[in-house]
């Protein structure tokens, strides 16, 4: 019976209707039904997701660089670093440590759309319409402090935390149910099935908000975004900003803007990107490094009697006929060109 519950509010996925950048801005039921998803989450996870949503190109390619093997075993420090020369916006850069909402948000394109021109065109709008549906789920009893999540008053607008600084459980639930009657029938609420790893019975959903299991927050790329409920906009910790986005343009406002990203947002080359420091060895790993430490001196020794006597220029001649060498110089670049692809060159 869950199963058939769960299918037919999967539907709703494709009811919520779409609108074009160059549309008039959606009325309150067709966002409403976008944000419906999404408007019970901590705070610190739902501003960066708004943000993220207006980079959908962003987002998909950072949800396919998290799904190769080796990027989907990164955790904490590696996984910053990995992330440092990629070109995506902080705001795409902070959803990588929560996979279970860069995939929903991934995999449903058009609705990650919506969310992200509704916030591009009037921020102030959403975050009023968001403080709405939060006051329909108090109103149903079912949004409420609990062990996971915190919920509370402050200066009229209700304010999402997370129990744990630390730990973020993400909420799912029905949103037919937790906001009550829904007052568009034109526009049903877009429905996020559970996630994998859903810790709540199938039941529970049916009554009240559920949790993914916990996600341990990454702290270089975390909580440098506040959402200003009064007015809608982002204010941004500009230190935090910059370095999460080192290698890219640098971010001097103290307020959040959209700006477009073109192919080549940022060109990283390969002698810009910080090295990984290996961790010293140990034991007999350290033998075997000292080992082979002392046999590159040797080579390298030999390496540079060899220039001496040869001569760069003819050695590097010599190398070029032997193959050992492109004949091409220059610099490996890994971001991506102005048109926008990948390449090694």
């Amino acid at each position: 019976m869950y199963r058939v519950v769960l299918a037919a509010l999967a539907a709703l996925l494709t009811a919520a209707p779409a609108f074009a950048a160059d549309a008039p801005p959606p009325g309150v039921g067709a966002l409403d039904a976008a944000l419906a998803p999404v408007a019970l989450y901590p705070d610190t996870l739902l501003t960066p997701l708004l943000m993220a949503a207006t980079y959908p190109d962003e987002v998909a390619e950072a949800d396919g660089w998290l799904g190769e093997a080796g990027n989907a075993k990164l955790r904490g420090d590696p996984l910053t670093v990995a992330l440092e020369p990629r070109p995506w916006a902080p705001s795409v850069k902070a959803l990588v440590p929560f996979p279970v909402t860069l995939d929903m948000l991934a995999s449903r394109a058009a609705w990650m759309k919506q969310l992200g021109e509704a916030e591009i065109a009037d921020p102030a709008r959403v975050a009023a319409e968001i403080q709405h549906l939060r006051r329909l789920a108090l109103a149903t009893g079912k949004l409420k402090s609990g062990p996971r999540l915190t919920v509370r008053d402050q200066g009229g607008f209700v304010v999402i935390a997370a129990a744990d600084p630390a730990m973020v459980y993400v909420p799912v639930y029905n949103p037919a149910l937790v906001y009550g009657a829904w007052a568009y029938p034109d526009f049903p609420p877009v429905f996020i099935e559970p996630p994998r790893g859903f810790e709540v019975s199938g039941a529970d959903i049916e009554t009240g908000i559920g949790f993914s299991v916990g996600f341990g927050v990454l702290a270089p790329l975390w909580n440098w975004a506040h959402l200003n409920w009064a007015t809608g906009a982002i204010a941004v910790d500009t230190a935090a900003y910059n370095r999460i986005n080192r290698y890219g343009p640098h971010e001097a406002a103290s307020v959040w803007r959209h700006e477009a990203h073109g192919g080549g947002y940022f060109h990283i080359t390969q002698d810009q990107v910080t090295p990984v420091k290996a961790p010293p060895a140990k034991g007999r790993h350290a033998v075997a490094a000292a080992k082979k430490s002392r046999h590159e001196a040797k080579h390298d020794t030999r390496h540079a009697a060899k220039h001496a006597r040869v001569g760069k220029g003819a050695l590097h001649k010599a190398k070029v006929a032997r193959g050992h060498v492109p004949t091409h110089r220059g610099k490996v670049h890994v971001a991506s060109d102005t048109r926008g692809t990948r390449r090694d060159r």
